[in-house]
């Protein structure tokens, strides 16, 4: 059999790029700015997947897509929902609003727990870094992610997918596209993963990270004239499966809080935590064209989800803190339940000009309704006392508009500006009793705006300048005590950056290459501590400058390159913090000054190397990824840290008519290392509990995974 390569730039590039629409000059659209337009023109730095990106690189979660973008760190762990997003710096902590807008079809999910839910049958997937309030409100303060479902289209088809890989994992998905007739077309989606798990709780003997992720969506497009057109979306999602499976160590004492090697023991608790959420949400647009100026535009939707969880919180299987000889809690810490119910309504109204006129333009009004049930059931630590359910209410309104002007052929002037308000309320109320124990109300509000200046002095390059203000709500702590350190509110982030940047692409469209510096103002940061109670307590500033850098190059023989870049510096300013975990001899107040943001690593760095060939009828498709994150510090005291670790992904797939089948790993080489950490400086619990001394507690990561699959277009 002979191998011929394909050396096409545009197939190429769309494989490195993979968008999901083009332009008829193979340039990559996206729509971060409301409207469809060139990357390059856009002045943002913006990584862009589309299908054939997202098939190569096997991107199957939201945690895949961040892992590929340089400049961007997740973790996700304890439970299904539980996710803590940073972007160039600009981090969250646990039981927080996200500091990133997370957009689906066009509107935004109310609550960072959706955000994990599994995407499939993706036409696009879009991700701001900077400040992004000025488009997508509150919350985007360090950036956005737009994902765009795909349509139903005119002609009849699908394709079914089936796969199989370690753990005894596998997973099925399909689409079918209906048109019921010339003006009503329907599309049914689907996907479903079981898998025994990766980790191995070494007590319990036996893995305790499997899951069941089910999933549908049906949508449907009506095209009610030539000028206006109705669409639907209804979606359910259900997970079940292991949940908090986190190992336990003085790391801190033993390791002095590196978390690599012989100190990522495997969990040996003796409770096994386990999770379950349901989802399901509707979607409607109407979308109206006034003659050949105008774009009149309406989104609302609805999502109602409830999360059950419980786990233990001595993760160990010994007699947790004795007097005497006498256990304190001989069953362990355990139950521990913290269950989550949300519903929520959104409207986004917008009207945008159209055509190519030098003045583009939309407006529009946002609003929002969340609520939002947290239950804290400590079981054996509340000592009988029963356990308090928070009650919390936001109404979010937000008006917005956006103008870009063609000051010459070359220079465009782009001004956004969008006004944010956000009522908040929490009430706190016994679960047993009823009783309402604490109320709190506050208003926080913002005025965001966003000015650029890009120079395209030919289509292939644009020099920019982007200044952005954005903002995260602040929010409640408990009710302090006359001689607590915090306050009953806590304020609210803001983020201002400054932006420089250059992108360009040879005329042949084979190389693409950019660059980008920035400076960012972060205030207010809100840090999660535990003093008794977990409270946030502000950073007046933290430090946040960086670069980032990224190319792809078809390089003919059918071979591609793509590489990708960020390093951030995000350190806190002056700084003085009580002391969570006071010991004799130890100051009352610590000083944090200079230290790194948690879950900020410094560097990110991502790389790749693709072949497309003809091997006799079929087409081979083969591809290496190189993924490196440095120092990961897990808390504010720097302490418990994870070191530099890298990650080699690789895939191979063979296309013949309408069959594609696939192998691939993820983690070829089988690296381990903590994805999150609790360390015993910063959480008094894990200081005084174990009969054995203190300890740390730290989840690992999943190690290799591997697999194959079978895909057929019909």
């Amino acid at each position: 059999m002979r191998f011929y390569a394909i050396t096409s730039p545009a197939i190429s590039i769309a494989l490195l790029l993979g968008a999901g629409v083009a332009h008829a000059d193979d340039s990559i659209v996206v729509t971060a700015r409301g409207r469809e337009e060139a990357e390059i023109g856009v002045p943002d730095t913006i990584a862009v997947y589309g299908p054939a990106a997202i098939a190569a690189q096997r991107l199957k979660t939201i945690d895949d897509f961040i892992a590929a973008t340089p400049g961007i760190f997740m973790i996700h762990d304890q439970d299904p929902g539980t996710n803590l997003i940073s972007v160039r710096g600009i981090s969250t902590n646990r039981s927080q609003s996200p500091s990133i807008a997370y957009i689906v079809d066009g509107l935004a999910l109310p609550d960072s727990e959706l955000f994990t839910l599994r995407p499939y049958d993706l036409a696009r997937v879009e991700i701001l870094k900077g400040p992004q309030g000025a488009l997508f409100g509150r919350s985007a303060s360090g950036g956005a992610i737009a994902m765009t479902t795909n349509d139903p289209g005119p002609d009849w088809g699908g394709e079914a997918a089936v796969g199989i890989g370690n753990g005894l994992t596998w997973t099925a998905d399909g689409v079918v596209n209906a048109p019921v007739s010339d003006q009503v077309q329907l599309r049914l989606s689907g996907s479903y993963r079981n898998s025994d798990g990766f980790i191995r709780n070494s007590f319990l003997d036996k893995k305790v990270d499997g899951s069941i992720s089910r999933n549908l969506r049906l949508k449907a497009k009506v095209a009610l004239n030539e000028t206006a057109t109705f669409r639907f979306r209804l979606g359910w999602a259900n997970e079940e499966g292991g949940a908090a499976y986190i190992s336990s160590g003085n790391v801190t004492g033993l390791y002095g809080g590196r978390l690599s090697g012989a100190a990522l023991t495997n969990p040996f608790g003796d409770f096994e935590g386990r999770a379950s959420r349901t989802w399901w949400g509707a979607q409607a647009s109407y979308e109206q064209e006034a003659g050949d100026a105008l774009l009149f535009t309406w989104t609302g939707g609805y999502d109602d989800y409830h999360k059950d969880f419980v786990e233990e919180l001595d993760f160990r299987n010994d007699k947790p803190l004795t007097f005497f000889g006498v256990p304190a809690f001989p069953d362990g810490i355990q139950p521990i339940a913290q269950p989550v119910d949300i519903k929520a309504w959104t409207s986004e109204t917008r009207l945008t000009s159209r055509g190519d006129g030098p003045l583009r333009w939309h407006v529009g009004l946002f609003y929002q309704r969340l609520e939002r049930d947290r239950t804290d059931d400590f079981g054996p630590l509340l000592f009988g006392g029963e356990a308090f359910r928070a009650e919390t209410r936001s109404s979010q309104v937000g008006i917005f508009g956006q103008a870009s002007y063609d000051i010459t052929p070359q220079v465009e002037a782009t001004l956004a500006l969008r006004y944010d308000r956000d009522r908040r309320k929490e009430d706190t109320v016994g679960t047993v009793s009823g009783i309402t124990v604490a109320q709190r109300a506050r208003t926080f509000e913002k005025w965001q705006p966003k000015l650029s200046i890009a120079w395209r002095p030919t289509d292939h390059l644009t020099a920019y300048v982007t200044g952005a203000i954005g903002f995260k709500a602040g929010g409640f702590n408990p009710l302090p005590g006359p001689a607590d350190v915090w306050q009953a509110v806590f304020p609210a982030e803001t983020t201002r950056s400054i932006e420089a940047g250059v992108k360009g692409e040879s005329a042949d469209g084979r190389i693409r290459l950019s660059l980008a510096g920035f400076v960012t103002d972060y205030d207010n940061f809100q840090n999660t501590v535990f003093l008794g109670n977990s409270v946030v307590l502000s950073v007046p500033e933290v430090d946040v400058h960086g670069i980032e850098a990224s190319a792809q190059a078809a390089l003919g023989a059918g071979f591609s390159l793509d590489g990708g870049l960020a390093w951030t510096h995000s350190r806190t300013g002056t700084y003085f913090t009580p002391n969570p975990t006071p010991e004799p001899g130890e100051p009352a107040i610590l000083d944090m000054s200079g230290q790194r943001t948690p879950n900020a690593p410094d560097w990110t760095v991502n790389g790749g190397l693709g072949w497309q060939g003809a091997a006799g009828p079929a087409i081979v498709n083969v591809r290496l990824s190189v993924a490196y994150v440095s120092r990961v510090d897990f808390e504010i005291d720097n302490i418990l840290h994870s070191p530099g670790y890298t990650s080699v992904d690789g895939r191979v797939g063979v296309s013949h008519g309408a069959w594609t089948f696939d192998i691939w790993a993820k983690n070829l080489l089988d690296k381990r290392w903590a994805i999150s950490a609790f360390g015993q400086q910063q959480l008094p619990l894990l200081l005084g509990l174990g009969p054995n001394g203190p300890f740390d507690s730290f989840t690992i990561n999943t190690g290799r995974q591997f697999g194959a699959s079978a895909t057929v277009r019909f």
